[in-house]
C-alpha cells in the first residue's frame, strides 16, 4: 500500500506560493527616459591612471578621546590603480542591502575626531578597539577580515533632502532617485539589467529573499525575485517519492504553457513560465556538499547562491541580497550592532574565498546599500535614531581607501543630523560607469557623475 503523503503545512504552502509569485518583478513597468536601444557594453570608460582618494574633511581640529592630544589626520598614500583584466561584458555585481538604516559612524568610526566622542556618549567605539585605516577613521572591530582584505569606502552617501521614513528612503534607493521625484516605474538594478543583460537569459538580475522588490523592476530584461536561497525545491526537482510537490510543480508549469485570451492572464502565464524555467536553473545547482564555509544566515546563504549562479554561467549578472537583519537600532546599539557586522564580515569573507576558488575574483564587485544612516548623537536608550548620511562599501577589484568627503561632525543640519556629501545617485553612477562601462545617463535621470579613482 503506498505511503500517505505528509500533510503540507501552511508555512510551506505559503513558501510555495511566494516562490511562484516571486517573478512578479519581471519586466515591470516601462523605463521612459528616452533610451533608443540597448547600448553595447564595449564602450568602457578608461580606468583612472592616478586615482585621488579625497581625505575626510573634519571641519575642526580633531583631538584624542580624552581631549588632551591633538591628532592630525593624514590622507591615505596613493596606491597603484587596480586594473581588472576582465572585460566589462563579463563583470558581475552583488548588492548587499542593510535595511533599517545602517550607522555609518559605527561601521567606519571617526575615532580621530573628538566631536565623535562628544556626540556619542554611550555608543562610541573606543579608539583602542577601532581597526584603524588612518589617523582619523577605522572599521568596526568586528570587521577584522574585511580590514585585512581592504575595501573602497564611500563616505557621506545619502540624499540631500532625506526623508526619515524607511519606506520612502528604501523606495528612493531601489529606484535610484535621490529626491522625492524621479523614475519610479523601474528599479536602478532593473535598468542596469536592461542594458547589460542577455535577452535570452532565464534571469539577468535576481533578488534573494526580498519578494517582488522594485529594485530589479526592468523594462525588457528577465529579472526574478525568490523567497530564499532554497527556493528551487518549490518549483523544480520533485520526484515520484514526493507526490504532492510533484503535482504542484507540474500544475504550475502547465499553467504557464496554456493558451490565453487576455493580456493580464498572458502576463501571469509568462511570469510563471519564467519562474519555472529559472527554478530549473536553481535546481541544477544542487549537489555541492558541505556549507562551503558560509554562515547559515540569510546573507551567507544568499551569497553562496550568488557564487553558484555566477559559476554556472546562466546569464545572471546582478544578485541583490537583503541581509534580513535589523539595522534599526533605536536602543541598545552597542549590544546589537556587533552581530550585524560579524554577519557581514564572515559572510563576505566566505564569499570572497569561494570566488577565488572558482576563479571569479576579478569578475565580481560587492556593493552595500542602506536607506539612511543614524543620528549623529545617541539617545537616552543607548541607541541611535533615523539619520541621513551613511558610509558604503565596495569590495572586490577596487582601489582600497576612502572616497568622497566625510560629513562634518560639527556642521550638522537643523535636525542635528549629518549632511550628505555624496548623493546616492552618484554612488550608483560610479558603479554603472566604473564597473559596467554603462553611461550613468542610461540608467539615471539626475545627471550624476562617477566618483573618480575607485576602479
Amino acid at each position: 500500500m503506498p505511503a500517505t503523503p505528509a500533510r503540507i503545512t501552511r508555512r510551506e504552502l505559503l513558501k510555495w506560493a511566494s516562490a511562484g509569485a516571486g517573478a512578479a518583478a519581471v519586466g515591470v513597468g516601462t523605463y521612459a527616459a528616452g533610451r533608443s536601444g540597448t547600448p553595447s557594453a564595449s564602450g568602457v570608460l578608461a580606468a583612472a591612471s592616478d586615482p585621488t582618494m579625497a581625505p575626510a574633511s573634519a571641519g575642526q581640529r580633531p583631538r584624542s578621546p580624552d581631549g588632551s592630544v591633538a591628532v592630525t589626520p593624514t590622507a591615505p598614500s596613493p596606491i597603484a590603480p587596480v586594473q581588472s583584466p576582465v572585460d566589462v561584458g563579463q563583470r558581475l555585481l552583488v548588492v548587499v542591502e542593510m535595511a533599517g538604516g545602517n550607522d555609518g559612524m559605527s561601521m567606519l568610526a571617526p575615532y580621530g575626531q573628538g566631536a565623535y566622542y562628544d556626540l556619542r556618549r554611550s555608543t562610541a567605539i573606543a579608539a583602542t578597539d577601532v581597526l584603524a585605516l588612518d589617523d582619523e577613521v577605522g572599521l568596526h572591530p568586528a570587521l577584522t577580515r574585511l580590514h585585512g582584505r581592504g575595501a573602497a569606502i564611500v563616505q557621506g552617501v545619502g540624499s540631500f533632502d532625506s526623508d526619515g521614513s524607511h519606506f520612502e528612503m528604501l523606495a528612493r534607493w531601489w529606484a535610484g532617485a535621490p529626491s522625492a521625484g524621479g523614475i519610479r516605474d523601474t528599479g536602478f538594478l532593473g535598468r542596469l539589467a536592461d542594458v547589460i543583460g542577455d535577452p535570452a537569459a532565464p534571469a539577468v538580475a535576481l533578488s534573494v529573499g526580498s519578494g517582488a522588490t522594485p529594485a530589479i523592476a526592468s523594462r525588457s530584461a528577465s529579472t526574478v525575485a525568490i523567497p530564499g536561497a532554497d527556493a528551487a525545491g518549490y518549483l523544480a526537482g520533485a520526484g515520484d517519492d514526493d507526490p504532492f510537490r510533484r503535482l504542484f510543480q507540474e500544475g504550475f508549469a502547465a499553467f504557464g504553457t496554456g493558451a490565453s485570451m487576455f493580456e493580464l492572464e498572458a502576463r501571469i502565464r509568462g511570469l510563471k513560465t519564467q519562474s519555472a524555467a529559472f527554478a530549473s536553473v536553481l535546481d541544477g545547482l544542487a549537489g555541492e556538499e558541505g556549507d562551503g564555509g558560509y554562515p547559515s544566515s540569510d546573507l551567507g546563504q544568499g551569497l553562496r547562491l550568488a557564487a553558484q549562479l555566477f559559476a554556472g554561467e546562466q546569464g545572471v549578472r546582478i544578485v541583490h541580497v537583503p541581509m534580513h537583519r535589523d539595522f534599526d537600532t533605536h536602543d541598545d546599539h552597542n549590544g546589537r550592532y556587533p552581530a550585524l557586522m560579524d554577519d557581514l564580515d564572515t559572510s563576505l569573507n566566505a564569499f570572497l574565498d569561494d570566488l577565488a576558488a572558482r576563479g571569479l575574483s576579478e569578475r565580481v564587485l560587492v556593493m552595500t546599500t542602506s536607506e539612511f544612516g543614524r543620528t549623529a548623537r545617541d539617545n537616552d536608550s543607548g541607541g541611535l535614531d533615523h539619520g541621513t548620511a551613511s558610509n558604503a562599501l565596495l569590495v572586490g577589484p577596487v582601489n582600497a581607501g576612502r572616497f568622497g568627503e566625510h560629513p562634518s561632525l560639527t556642521d550638522l543640519d537643523d535636525n542635528g543630523n549629518l549632511r550628505a556629501t555624496v548623493g546616492l545617485d552618484q554612488y550608483y553612477a560610479t558603479v554603472a560607469e566604473g564597473w559596467f562601462g554603462v553611461s550613468a545617463s542610461e540608467v539615471l535621470d539626475t545627471g550624476a557623475t562617477a566618483i573618480p579613482g575607485i576602479f
